[in-house]
């Protein structure tokens, strides 16, 4: 995959992620809440986790 394709889906891979956390973070906080409950925490630490495992290997492949 050339280097534009693999940054455009690691953009694409992060931009995602953020979604994602933006709409638990939205549910919780129209929900009444002030703060994430554990498992959302829990949930939004193993999203990332898996993006950045995910995005890693190709970053190092772009730098070296």
């Amino acid at each position: 995959m050339a280097v534009n394709g693999k940054l455009d889906t690691n953009y694409l891979a992060i931009t995602e992620l953020t979604s994602e956390i933006n709409s638990i973070a939205r549910r919780s906080f129209d929900g009444g809440n002030k703060e994430l409950s554990p498992s959302d925490v829990e949930h939004i630490l193993r999203i990332t986790s898996d993006v950045v495992s995910k995005i890693r290997p190709q970053l190092k492949e772009i730098t070296v």
